[in-house]
Formats: C-alpha cells, structure tokens, sequence
C-alpha cells in the first residue's frame, strides 16, 4: 500500500487521544457515586457494545443537538449492566458529569503509541492531516499535547459546516493533501463514520478497533496504531 499513498488522515477521538478518565471509568464513578459499584472492565464492554449498536447513529449525528443520541446510548449501557434504578435520573447524572469533563483541554490524552507512529510516518515523508467531527476544541488539545507540529493540515468540522461521513469534507482533506483521494489513507475508530464515509469520497481506510468492537467489520481492522506499520 505504501507505495500508492501520498497522505495519511487520521480521526481524534478514539484513534489518536483517548479520555483520561475512559469514558468507562466515568461511567463507573458516576454509578458508584448513586450507590451502584461496576467493574470498569464490564462497563467497557457495554460502552463497545452501544458504539456497535448505534454506529449508524453515530454517523447521523450533525454536531447540534444531540441530546436524544446519548440518552439513548446511555440507556443502552446501564441496561446492559442490569442498573436497577430510575434510568432517566442516572442519564441526567452522566449526561451532567460528561458534559462538564468533555470540554476540557486536560481531559484528553495521546495513546502511547501516537506519538511515535506520527514521528516515524513524518520521517517517511507522508502528508499528515485531521479530520475530526469537533469543535474548536480539538485543536487545543493537540497544542497542549504538543501534537499539532506533526500535521499538515487539520480540518475541523465546527469550522467548515459539514461532518463526516460527508463526502464532502473528505474532499476538503485531498485538496489540503494536494493528492487525489485514491492516493489518501484515513485512520478512524467509527465504521460508517470515518471507514465508510473515506471509502465513499475515494479513499483507503483502515479501522482501530481497540476494543475489538466491530468484529463483523468489512474492512481491515488494526487495535492499535503500531500495526499501521504492517501496511505501510
């Protein structure tokens, strides 16, 4: 594959950062502040198994009101935990603690390996570049993880009015890119958003799957970003 890309674009959340606390473990703290004590572990689990269920969902979401989205994703893990409670009070309490943690810069951090797999792919001499369904705040939190000087360009969503899986900002990456899209790789966690969404405007994708949370996945699957090597 290597030798018919120009340029690399990668997803944020889920592929190069990650929530520090997990999601999981805010799912957990939250639960055990009303009395209900989970292993994070098994939340884990309930948290792949909502993203799975709700993929498509997830790739209809326009970045406005969400709000009917993560109650029922949110409904989805406590009742795959078997929650006994008041299911709407416990949304109010996640949806209260999520939205307070979310936005801020501190919240997000790189998976170990991002680090080095961007080093070595700049080396090579590959265009690098973000797409990301987000706000502004992406790109303080790659300033403040110092992970911005890796890439060419980063496309944020909020800013250019169209998310992903449109094709249209997927576009916008190739002309950034100065490549066309058959000569791109797009790096994403999410299967209708990011792989079929690039897979749609003409480019190759790979998914991490870090969880192992589409193993029904028509497409080639990494767990981490270490094995983009075994393809590039």
């Amino acid at each position: 594959m290597t030798e018919e890309l120009d340029a690399i674009v990668f997803d944020v959340g889920g592929t190069l950062l990650d929530m520090e606390p997990t999601r999981a473990e805010v799912f957990a703290s939250v639960l055990l502040a009303n009395g209900f004590r989970v292993d994070p572990t098994i939340l884990g689990k309930a948290v792949g198994k909502a993203d799975r269920t709700l993929d498509e969902e997830f790739a209809e979401l326009d970045g406005w009101d969400e709000s009917a989205y993560w109650k029922m994703f949110n409904r989805l893990v406590l009742e795959e935990i078997g929650f006994i409670g008041d299911l709407d009070n416990m949304h109010h309490a996640l949806t209260h603690e999520f939205n307070g943690f979310t936005p801020k810069v501190e919240a997000w951090v790189d998976y170990p390996e991002t680090r080095g797999v961007l080093q070595d792919l700049r080396k090579r001499g590959f265009t690098l570049g973000v797409v990301s369904n987000a706000t502004g705040l992406v790109k303080r939190v790659l300033d403040n993880l110092d992970l911005t000087k890796y890439f060419d360009f980063v496309i944020v969503s909020e800013e250019v009015g169209v998310n992903k899986p449109s094709a249209k900002i997927f576009m916008m990456a190739a002309d950034k890119a100065r490549t066309s899209p058959n000569r791109m790789l797009f790096v994403g966690d999410k299967l209708s958003t990011d792989v079929k969404g690039a897979v749609d405007a003409g480019m190759n994708a790979i998914l991490v799957d870090r969880e192992d949370t589409y193993p029904d996945a028509d497409c080639i699957r990494i767990r981490d970003l270490n094995s983009l090597r075994l393809f590039l």
